[in-house]
C-alpha cells in the first residue's frame, strides 16, 4: 500500500512542475488567479484588499506584494474608499482586463485541447475519484491536527 500511496502522489505532484507560466510570459500564476478573482468578484468592478485575500485564501502581506507588482505593471490600480478610509479597492486597468481575457482564453484553449485526448468517460471516473480521494485526505488531515504536537510533550 505504502507504493500505491506513494505513486498517486508522485502523479498528483507532478502536475505542479507543468510550466504553465511560458503561455504568459507577462504574470506568475498567482498573478494569473489574482488578476481573475478580481475580474469575476468585484462589485462594480472592484474589490477591498482584505476580500480579495480571503477568496484567493492568500495572506495580506503575500496579496500586498502581488498587486504592488500588477500595480508597476499597468494592471491594477488601488483606490482608498472615500467613505470609509479603512478600506481600499483594487480593480483591474484596461490592460489588466484585456491580459486576463487573453490569458483565459489561452487556458480555456489549452485545455479543450488537452481533454480532446482524453476519453470524456474516463476523464469523468478520474475527476470522481480525486474527489473522493480528496475529501477522505481533508477529513483525515482534520481528525489529525494536534497530534504532532501532543505526541512532543508526551515525549518530554
Amino acid at each position: 500500500m505504502d507504493k500505491l500511496y506513494e505513486e498517486l502522489f508522485r502523479s498528483m505532484n507532478q502536475f505542479r512542475k507543468l510550466k504553465f507560466s511560458e503561455m504568459f510570459p507577462e504574470v506568475c500564476k498567482t498573478d494569473y488567479f489574482v488578476l481573475c478573482t478580481i475580474m469575476d468578484k468585484g462589485e462594480n468592478g472592484q474589490i477591498t484588499i482584505s476580500e480579495l485575500a480571503a477568496r484567493a485564501k492568500m495572506l495580506p502581506p503575500a496579496i500586498s506584494r502581488t498587486l504592488k507588482g500588477l500595480e508597476e505593471r499597468g494592471y491594477v490600480e488601488r483606490n482608498v474608499n472615500k467613505n470609509d478610509r479603512r478600506n481600499t479597492y483594487v480593480e483591474l486597468t484596461e490592460a489588466g482586463r484585456q491580459l486576463t481575457e487573453e490569458a483565459r482564453q489561452t487556458m480555456s484553449d489549452f485545455g479543450k485541447s488537452v481533454m480532446s485526448q482524453v476519453d470524456e468517460a474516463d476523464m469523468k471516473r478520474l475527476i470522481s475519484y480525486l474527489d473522493n480521494i480528496y475529501h477522505i485526505a481533508e477529513k483525515e488531515i482534520e481528525a489529525r491536527k494536534g497530534q504532532g504536537r501532543r505526541k512532543e510533550r508526551e515525549h518530554e
